[in-house]
C-alpha cells in the first residue's frame, strides 16, 4: 500500500516501486521455494494499491514479460535487476503482480472501509472497530507475517470460527433412500410460490429426508442450504442452541457466503435479533443475485428441517425463535423459505394466510417395495402390498421394521401383526416388549420402577445419563442397557447416555408419557436423593418443580445451598446460577415480583463470584476431566469459560479440556490451532508495547495448558518438541516445577 498526500497526481514508475518490488520477489522465492510447482496468480497474488496512478509503461512492461511479447530492453534489465528474477520464474511472478491504482486518500478509503465492515455485521459499526483493523494492516510491524483467521475474528469480538458455524447439521446418515413420487411435483410448487412455504406431514413420513434430496434438484447453479433445528436431539441442551436468531440465522447465511454468493455474517454480542435478521435478508438477496446473473433460473433455497422443534425449544427457554418470524418476512426474489414440521404442530409456526402449506405423504405401494427390496432383494409385488398395508405406508415403520433381525419376510410382517400397525402403535408395541424383557429381570417389587424410566425419557432434557435412568428406576444399568436395545432403533446410546435417534421418538415419548402434577412429584421424590451426586439431576429439578406447581419450593431451593452437586465447583457453581435464572424467569410470569426482587440480588451475588471460580479451575484444569462426565467436558469446552487474561486465550483451555477425552481429541487440534495462531498474535502485540508494561500477561498456567494438550495429543515427542521451541530457554522452568506435566 503507497498512500500520498502530496504528491497525489503524479505516476508511479519502475523506480519508485523499487523497495516494494524487491519486498515482493523476495517473498515470492520463498514460497516458490516450499512449492513442488512454480507458483502462479491462483497461488498467490501481490497487489500494489495506492491513491496515485501508475504509469502505463509500467504496467504495458508487465503485461509484455506475462504475455511472452517483446519488452523494453532497459525495463527488462532493470525489472530483473530489482527481482533478480530471470525467465519462467520471472514470467510467474509478473503473473501473480496486480495493480490497483487511483484508490482514494486516507478519510476515503477510511469511510469505504467502515462500509466494508458494515457489509459484515448486523448493526452499527463502531469507529474504534474501524480503527482496530486499519491498524492491523498500517502497523509496519505487521507487514512481514501474514494476517490470519485470529487477526480478524479478534478485531469483531470472536474468539473462534466456530462463533460463525454455532449450530452445524448432525443428520443421521442415512445409505439408502428413495426418490419421492411427490419430490418433483413438491419441488415445482416450492419454485412457483413466492412466499415462505411449509411441508408439513406425520411423524416419520421422511421430511428430513425429502429436505436433503431438495437440495440437490434444484435448477442448475442454484444453492440448497438445510438448517437442522433438531440437531440429533441436542435442540433442547442449554449449551448448544439452535433456536436463535444468532444459531440459525449465522450459521445460514456463512454456509451461503462460503460458496463465495455474499459476505459473511459476523455475529457480536450486542447485535439485536432484528439486526441479524435484517443482514441476514439482504445476504440472500445479494446471493440470488449473484446467481442470477450466471444462470436467471437459479434460486437460494434455504429449508428448515424440524422448525417445530425450534419453537419447542425456544418457549422452554422463554426466548425468541427465528423460525416464526422469518415465515413472516418477505422473500428477496430469486430465493425461497421452506419450513418442514409436523402437520399437528403447523401452529406452532404462526403462519400468516400468504404461506403455503404443502403436505408430504406416507410411502406409495411401489415405494414401500422399493424400501422392502434395500433388505430382501427378492420381494415381490404381493410382498410390497402386504408390507405397505401392514404398515400404513410410514417410511419410519417400515425402517423401525426392518432394521429388527428378522430372517424372513414372514417374520418382519408377524412383527407388524395381521391388521398393521401405525408408527405410535409400533412404537408402543416395541416398548411394550422392552418393558417385559425388562420386568422378567426383576423382583416383582420393582417392576412398578420401569415407569419412572419411560418418565424420565418423556420429561427431563435431552442425553439422560444411564446411571440416572437406573438408579430412578430401581433397576441395574445392565438392564437399562436393553431396555434401550429391546426397543431398537428409536433409542440409542452415546457417551453413556440415552437419547432419541429421530424426532417422531420422542414426539411420542413425550405425549405417552407426559406426566401429571403427582406424577412429577413421586419422580422428585426418587430423583432428589441423586441432585448431590449427579449435576444432571440437579440442574434438571427447577423445570421439575415448576412442572409439578411447587412453586414456593423452585424459589426456596433456587435461594438455598441445598441439592447441589457435591465435589464439583463446577457445577455446583453452574447448577446455582442456573436454578437462579429459571426462577427468576418464572417468578417474573408468574407476576411473583417480591420473590424476583430477591432472586436478581442472589444472582448478582453468586455471578460475582464466577471470577474467583474460573481462577481456581484455570490452575486445576487437569482435574475437571477426572471429575466430569465427557458431555460435561464438551459443554464447558465448547461454551468456552475458562480463559487468562489475553484474547484468545479460551482456546487453550478447551483445546486442554477436549484432549483429555478421547472421542473428542479431534476438536481439540481444531481449537489448539486457534490457540496457538492467538498466542502469535498476543506476541506480536505486546513486541508493539513500546513502554514495556503489558497488561494481558501470558501465565505459566496457559503454557502448561498448551504443553499439556500436546502431550494428550501427540505423545511424549510432541510435547518435547513444544518445550525446545520456546525462548529464552528460562522458560523450561514452567514445565521442570509444574506438577502437572510431571504428572504427565
Amino acid at each position: 500500500m503507497k498512500h500520498s498526500t502530496k504528491r497525489v497526481s503524479k505516476h508511479f514508475n519502475l523506480s519508485d516501486l523499487k523497495d516494494t518490488i524487491e519486498g515482493f520477489a523476495e517473498r515470492f522465492k520463498k514460497l516458490s521455494s516450499k512449492s513442488r510447482k512454480a507458483l502462479c496468480r491462483n497461488d498467490v497474488t501481490f497487489i500494489i494499491v495506492t491513491n496515485r496512478p501508475i504509469s502505463e509503461k509500467f504496467k504495458k512492461g508487465i503485461e509484455a514479460i506475462v504475455r511472452n511479447a517483446t519488452t523494453d530492453k532497459r525495463f527488462q534489465a532493470t525489472f530483473e535487476k530489482y527481482t533478480k528474477l530471470k525467465g519462467k520464474k520471472l514470467h510467474s511472478f509478473c503473473t501473480c503482480l496486480e495493480f490497483v491504482d487511483g484508490e482514494g486518500n486516507y478519510n476515503a478509503q477510511r469511510h469505504e472501509l467502515h462500509a466494508e465492515i458494515a457489509k459484515l455485521v448486523a448493526g452499527v459499526v463502531e469507529s474504534a472497530q474501524v480503527d482496530s483493523v486499519i491498524a492491523l494492516v498500517s502497523d509496519p510491524d505487521n507487514w512481514d507475517r501474514p494476517i490470519v483467521c485470529e487477526d480478524i475474528l479478534n478485531r469483531f469480538g470472536c474468539s473462534s470460527i466456530d462463533d460463525l458455524f454455532p449450530a452445524p447439521h448432525e443428520f443421521e446418515q442415512i445409505k439408502f433412500t428413495i426418490k419421492r413420487e411427490q419430490h418433483d411435483l413438491l419441488l415445482e410448487q416450492i419454485l412457483k410460490a413466492t412466499t415462505p412455504v411449509i411441508i408439513h406431514a406425520i411423524g416419520g413420513v421422511g421430511k428430513s429426508v425429502l429436505a436433503r434430496q431438495l437440495t440437490d434438484s434444484l435448477p442448475s447453479g442454484s444453492i440448497g442450504i438445510v438448517y437442522d433445528c433438531f440437531g440429533a436431539g441436542k435442540y433442547r441442551n442449554r449449551s448448544r442452541p439452535r433456536h436463535r436468531h444468532r444459531d440459525a440465522l449465522v450459521q445460514i447465511a456463512n454456509e451461503i457466503a462460503s460458496q463465495g454468493l455474499c459476505e459473511a455474517l459476523i455475529p457480536r454480542s450486542t447485535d439485536l435479533d432484528d439486526a441479524i435478521l435484517r443482514a441476514f435478508l439482504n445476504r440472500l438477496k445479494i446471493a440470488a443475485i449473484t446467481l442470477r446473473n450466471v444462470n436467471k433460473d437459479a434460486i437460494v433455497a434455504v429449508l428448515i428441517d424440524a422448525a417445530d422443534s425450534a419453537e419447542i425449544a425456544a418457549k422452554e427457554f422463554s426466548e425468541p425463535c427465528f423460525a416464526n418470524q422469518i415465515l413472516r418476512e418477505i422473500v428477496p426474489d430469486g430465493c425461497k423459505i421452506i419450513a418442514l414440521c409436523r402437520t399437528e404442530r403447523v401452529n406452532l409456526l404462526k403462519p400468516s394466510n400468504t404461506v403455503r402449506k404443502l403436505t408430504l405423504e406416507n410411502f406409495s405401494e411401489a415405494e414401500t417395495l422399493l424400501h422392502l427390496k434395500s433388505r430382501f432383494p427378492n420381494a415381490t409385488k404381493a410382498d410390497g402390498r402386504e408390507f405397505h398395508r401392514l404398515s400404513g405406508g410410514n417410511p419410519r415403520v417400515q425402517a423401525n421394521a426392518l432394521t429388527i433381525s428378522r430372517a424372513t419376510i414372514s417374520d418382519i410382517f408377524a412383527d407388524l401383526g395381521p391388521t398393521g400397525t401405525k408408527m405410535d402403535e409400533q412404537i408402543s408395541a416395541q416398548l411394550e416388549s422392552a418393558i417385559d424383557t425388562v420386568k422378567e429381570m426383576l423382583p416383582e417389587d420393582y417392576q412398578t420402577h420401569i415407569e419412572a424410566v419411560c418418565l424420565g425419557l418423556a420429561n427431563l432434557p435431552p442425553l439422560i445419563p444411564i446411571e440416572i435412568l437406573a438408579t430412578a428406576a430401581g433397576v441395574d444399568v445392565a438392564a437399562v442397557k436393553s431396555f434401550v436395545s429391546d426397543i431398537g432403533r428409536p433409542l440409542w446410546i452415546s457417551d453413556n447416555s440415552v437419547q432419541f435417534r429421530d424426532e417422531p421418538t420422542e414426539t411420542w415419548f413425550r405425549k405417552k408419557f407426559s406426566a401429571s402434577v403427582q406424577q412429577i412429584q413421586s419422580f422428585l421424590i426418587r430423583l432428589k436423593p441423586l441432585a448431590s451426586k449427579s449435576s444432571y439431576v440437579a440442574e434438571a429439578l427447577p423445570s421439575l418443580l415448576l412442572q409439578s406447581e411447587n412453586f414456593n419450593e423452585l424459589i426456596n431451593l433456587a435461594l438455598s445451598d441445598g441439592l447441589l452437586p457435591e465435589n464439583s465447583p463446577i457445577d455446583e457453581r453452574n447448577v446455582r446460577v442456573y436454578r437462579l435464572q429459571f426462577a427468576f424467569k418464572a417468578a417474573l410470569k408468574k407476576k411473583r415480583f417480591a420473590n424476583a426482587i430477591k432472586l436478581a440480588f442472589r444472582a448478582g451475588e453468586e455471578v460475582a463470584g464466577d471470577n474467583r471460580q474460573f481462577e481456581l479451575l484455570i490452575k486445576n484444569v487437569d482435574l475437571i476431566a477426572p471429575l466430569q462426565s465427557a458431555q460435561r467436558v464438551q459443554e464447558l469446552a465448547f461454551r468456552r469459560l475458562l480463559r487468562s487474561v489475553w484474547d484468545g486465550s479460551e482456546n487453550v483451555y478447551s483445546a486442554a479440556l477436549l484432549s483429555s477425552v478421547e472421542d473428542f481429541k479431534g476438536e481439540a487440534r481444531a481449537y489448539l490451532r486457534a490457540a496457538e495462531n492467538w498466542l502469535r498474535l498476543y506476541f506480536e502485540k505486546r513486541k508493539k508495547n513500546r513502554d514495556g508494561v503489558y497488561n494481558e500477561r501470558l501465565q505459566d498456567d496457559d503454557i502448561v495448558e498448551l504443553a499439556i494438550t500436546r502431550f494428550n495429543l501427540f505423545g511424549p515427542r510432541g510435547l518435547v518438541n513444544f518445550m525446545l521451541g520456546w525462548r529464552p530457554p528460562e522458560v523450561m522452568s514452567s514445565f521442570s516445577v509444574n506438577p502437572q506435566v510431571v504428572s504427565n
